[in-house]
């Protein structure tokens, strides 16, 4: 997955980050259904700003994207 939005300058609105974290959940989910509890670690953000799993934030922009774009968020269903 590649970062496909630059989060420079631009604020989400409340329902935007809503969705966007509802769609990166679900997409995490997708891959990982079994280890839900393993998102909580890989998202914590260490004191240099960083991800403890750097593919995480990778993601977290590719959902911001997806939203921001006018799509809904993608589900299980």
């Amino acid at each position: 997955m590649s970062a496909s939005y630059d989060d420079r300058g631009e604020n989400l609105t409340a329902q935007e980050a809503f969705l966007a974290m509802t769609d990166f959940v679900w997409q995490y989910a997708r891959r990982n259904p079994e280890y839900m509890m393993t998102i909580l670690a890989d998202i914590q953000i260490y004191p240099n700003g960083e991800t403890a799993d750097p593919a995480a934030w990778t993601d977290w922009l590719d959902s911001v994207a997806w939203v921001k774009s006018g799509k809904p968020p993608r589900t299980g269903s």
